[in-house]
């Protein structure tokens, strides 16, 4: 599967334009690349309109995130190339409008993998904010669970840091991922907060879903890492004491998909592709009709 080409922002700085309002485009489909250089990404700026794919400002009004794009364009002379494009990340201060280009990433429009860059959350501190570089598509040739990147930048330093395929609580402070074989709860303003061995060490890894009140999770694991599953566990954790109690052990039906979607309810997807739901209370486990 290709990758992502991080480009230099200091070499792209000079060539790129002022951008202060949003223009229109054709959306398209785009995945990284890795097999251009970044004279090439410098060419697509030239020769393209740059527009605001979307806008974050902090709730204190000091900075706007903006998500960059130059839309597709055929750089390469051979009939068989690809067009690309390339996606910037801003940090701009408000108060004298100061610009920072954060990351820079080259796409190939017409190929196959995740890619782009989305912004996520900003922390309630407004120190930190939150972004994908994976906002569209999947991994080419997934099988099995997989969570978009997701990347922390300060304000401050302009400093970036990769946190993890994580998933934002209702409440919009925590964050909560796989590390290996545990889960890590982490803090949007403080960071890594708590870390917990999964109930079933030698299992594989899948979805994670935060409780509608922000106190709790699920998080689901998996005899096999691709379809078909085999047995399959779901486990809640409580975040109060960190405790933990497995919920569900099953094997037919395997469950590949889950949702606390209710304070008492949790819904489940099987291998098959058939719909379940698990009342918390009375803990029973019945097909959706």
């Amino acid at each position: 599967m290709a990758t992502p080409e991080q480009l230099n922002p200091a070499t792209l700085e000079a060539t790129e334009p002022t951008l202060r309002s949003p223009a229109t485009a054709t959306p398209v489909n785009i995945s990284p690349t890795s097999t251009l250089t970044p004279d090439v990404a410098a060419t697509v700026i030239v020769i393209t309109t740059p527009r605001i794919d979307s806008s974050f400002p902090s709730a204190d009004g000091k900075w706007i995130i903006e998500v960059v794009i130059h839309d597709c364009v055929k750089v390469d002379p051979r009939e068989t190339a690809d067009a690309n494009a390339v996606e910037m990340l801003k940090i701009i201060q408000t108060s004298d409008q100061t610009e920072m280009i954060i990351e820079t990433q080259l796409l190939s429009c017409g190929g196959v993998g995740a890619g782009g860059l989305g912004g996520l959350i900003w922390s309630p501190n407004n120190q930190y904010f939150y972004y994908t570089d994976a906002r569209e598509s999947v991994p080419d040739g997934l099988c099995g669970y997989w969570a978009r990147p997701i990347k922390r930048v300060s304000v401050d330093t302009q400093e970036v840091e990769l946190i993890g395929g994580g998933h934002v609580s209702p409440d919009k402070t925590k964050l909560a991922f796989w590390q290996d074989n545990e889960i890590v709860i982490w803090s949007l303003d403080e960071g890594e907060i708590a870390r917990i061995p999964a109930t079933i060490p030698e299992a594989f890894k899948n979805q994670i879903a935060w409780s509608p009140d922000s106190k709790s999770l699920i998080y689901l694991q998996t005899e096999l890492d691709c379809y078909l599953f085999g047995r399959s566990y779901v486990t809640r954790l409580d975040l109060s004491g960190m405790t933990q109690a497995l919920l569900l052990e099953s094997e037919t039906p395997s469950f590949s998909w889950l949702a606390w979607d209710a304070p008492y309810r949790i819904s489940l997807v099987d291998d098959q592709g058939n719909r379940w739901r698990y009342n918390l209370a009375s803990k029973e486990l019945r097909p959706v009709p």
